[in-house]
């Protein structure tokens, strides 16, 4: 099964001072020191031996630069998880309240007056925040306390559920339709201290740890599904010919990509602000689909059903996708004809064939009332 997220940027502090490694697997995210001393890289952190940072002075911070090496993992973002290990001091006399963890721009995650907090902006002004005095899990809010070694973490979804944690534990969490987290700005990604240099961590950060979603999981989910060789080669040698297409008509491609894509995301939102009943008969949807595509199910009954159910409860939910303009508009233009029109004929996959007319037939279809239970 695909993963839900992609590890970008893993730091450890336990190398050498001011040479921040990245242990991602993609490498993209090392780090520059700025304002920290030799003797500000310990040798110890939550364990012996693990390494820390101690960050307790204006200016000090680790800096990840988001360039042309690596903005393709730090833009877009849509979601963006975190962790961090570290461990908090007391604030010396006159200090701001605030303890900075990350801070990329578009979210940052920090300790305000002992409650952890994370922020997020989206498109195109759009603003969240949960805390965890506001959105606690259980009766009591949860304060970060001074002393101990923590692992916090944070999590906005791109779409619907802001969460914190501690130690492996949700202690907040917000639920909603969220616009999707914008690209890390264009100062990069600072940690222990904001991109000022003047909100800075009063403690030790011994790992930090940052995924956004998984841009790959279509591609792993697709080729999941059980196929023979020639059903394989015959799917290799179309998504070829897309990519050359694509390369030849380079407006198009845009256009159809992001025509798309904005479409379905639209789409989504909508279901999942028509409320709960739709939003559970979506994720059931969503959870069958996958099975069904998983056993290689394409053309059974019950993915017919799976799409039957699934378009009769979003257009009781007043969302129709044979109804969206965008997408009217590009099954109609120029673009669409000229892409297709250098496509082969997908014949070597009959059941992918049955399942593409089968959602075709179902979406120009009227549609009929949800089964009742369902």
């Amino acid at each position: 099964m695909a993963t839900r997220w992609e590890l970008i940027c893993h730091h450890t502090y336990s190398g050498i001072p001011a040479v921040v490694v990245d242990l991602s697997p993609g490498r993209w995210s090392p780090g520059r020191a700025f304002g920290l001393a030799p003797g500000d890289f310990l040798a110890d952190g939550m364990t012996p031996g693990a390494g820390a940072v101690r960050f307790y002075k204006p200016g000090a911070r680790v800096h990840v630069p988001v360039g042309s090496d690596n903005q393709a993992a730090w833009r877009p973002l849509g979601g963006v998880k975190g962790e961090v290990t570290f461990r908090r001091d007391t604030h010396p006399p006159g200090a701001a309240p605030i303890d900075t963890l990350i801070d990329g721009g578009s979210f940052q995650f920090y300790v305000r007056v002992n409650t952890l907090v994370a922020w997020f902006s989206g498109y195109p002004a759009q603003y969240a925040e949960i805390t965890s005095a506001f959105d606690p899990v259980g009766p009591q809010a949860y304060q970060v306390p001074t002393g101990p070694w923590l692992t916090v973490g944070f999590l906005h979804d791109g779409l619907r559920t802001m969460e914190l944690s501690v130690n492996g534990q949700v202690v907040a969490r917000k639920s909603g339709v969220f616009a999707p987290v914008n690209a890390a700005g264009a100062g990069g990604v600072s940690i222990g201290n904001a991109p000022s240099g003047d909100v800075v961590l009063h403690g030790e950060i011994d790992e930090v740890k940052i995924w956004r979603p998984n841009p790959h999981r279509f591609t792993e989910e697709f080729w999941s599904r059980p196929m023979d060789a020639e059903t394989r080669d015959c799917w290799r040698r179309l998504l070829r010919e897309i990519a050359a297409a694509f390369a030849r008509h380079p407006d198009c491609a845009r256009e159809f990509v992001t025509t798309v894509g904005t479409a379905v995301d639209r789409l989504h939102r909508q279901a999942l602000a028509a409320g709960p009943e739709t939003r559970e008969r979506l994720a059931q949807s969503r959870r069958a689909y996958r099975e069904l595509w998983r056993t290689g199910s394409l053309d059974s009954p019950e993915m017919e059903q799976v799409f039957a159910d699934l378009v009769a409860g979003l257009a009781v939910a007043g969302v129709r996708p044979e109804s969206d303009p965008a997408l009217s508009a590009l099954r109609d233009s120029s673009c669409l004809k000229t892409l297709l029109g250098e496509l082969s004929v997908l014949d070597c996959d009959p059941q992918a064939v049955a399942l593409l007319r089968s959602i075709v037939a179902r979406l120009r279809a009227p549609a009929a009332a949800p089964p009742a239970g369902r």
